[in-house]
């Protein structure tokens, strides 16, 4: 199925709204957490899981945007994300 210009970029934007809503919650919560640890002592376990659970997707969100919203070639696609690629391959793109 090949879909038209604005279906496609309507995709592209569905997919990087989960990033605005994770922006958002986090400048929501920042101040909140800021306070949090100032007055910890010390750090546990359940401290640095929750720092890796709350600052990884980050990195994630990041390069979702990244992939989403900047233009690539076929050949770029199919080295990012070859799973993507080979299902789509001869539908979306111009892939041989």
């Amino acid at each position: 199925m090949v879909l038209s210009h604005t279906a496609h970029q309507t995709v592209e934007y569905l997919r990087v709204a989960p990033a605005a809503i994770w922006i958002f919650d986090y400048f929501l919560t920042f101040e909140h957490e800021v306070r949090l640890f100032s007055n910890m002592s010390c750090w546990n376990i359940v401290t640095v899981m929750f720092i890796l659970a709350r600052y990884a997707p980050v990195i994630w969100i990041i390069t979702e945007i990244y992939l989403t919203l900047s233009p690539y070639s076929a050949e770029t696609c199919v080295t990012l994300n070859p799973t993507s690629a080979s299902r789509s391959r001869g539908r979306w793109f111009d892939v041989n």
